[in-house]
């Protein structure tokens, strides 16, 4: 029987999983350092383009200010359908680390908002809402995956 509660080999995801997977879901947790060393963590927006994640922050977003001193962030995108399902359910998680360069670029941030906005809420109301949302003042965070945690209990062998 495959494992129902940790990472293993057998069960890690493939790049091609990956890429599916990051494509057809757009929210992840994001975890960056503060100041004081503790984590701050939230759920965030994203689009992935098969390289990097791309994420749009308003001005007064800590994750900007935590970035800024701190370059190194952590993202999770999971579900667990087990609580419902029960154990056979089985559950998936990727979860990767690296380091944030944040850009200003006019051209980037609206490209990169419009496409998380997409992903999010689709292309009606990303075309709706990709001016109202860039008129806040917006920050484009570029992750650039250094390391992958990937699994899928339903993977491996029974």
């Amino acid at each position: 029987m495959s494992s129902k509660t940790t990472a293993t080999k057998e069960n890690a995801l493939s790049k091609q999983e990956i890429d599916e997977r990051l494509g057809a879901t757009a929210l992840a947790r994001m975890a960056t350092y503060r100041p004081d060393g503790m984590i701050h963590l939230t759920p965030i927006w994203y689009h992935w383009n098969g390289e990097v994640f791309r994420l749009t922050l308003g001005a007064g977003r800590i994750h900007l200010k935590n970035l800024a001193a701190d370059k190194r962030v952590s993202i999770l995108i999971d579900e667990d359908p087990r609580l419902e399902k029960g154990i056979a359910a089985g559950a998936w998680a990727i979860m990767c680390r690296g380091n944030a360069e944040l850009s200003q670029d006019e051209g980037l941030i609206r490209e990169a908002t419009h496409a998380v906005l997409g992903m999010a809420l689709g292309k009606d109301d990303a075309d709706a809402y990709t001016e109202p949302v860039m008129a806040e003042g917006r920050t484009i965070v570029t992750i650039t995956p250094e390391d992958w945690l990937t699994w899928d209990y339903n993977k491996g062998e029974d």
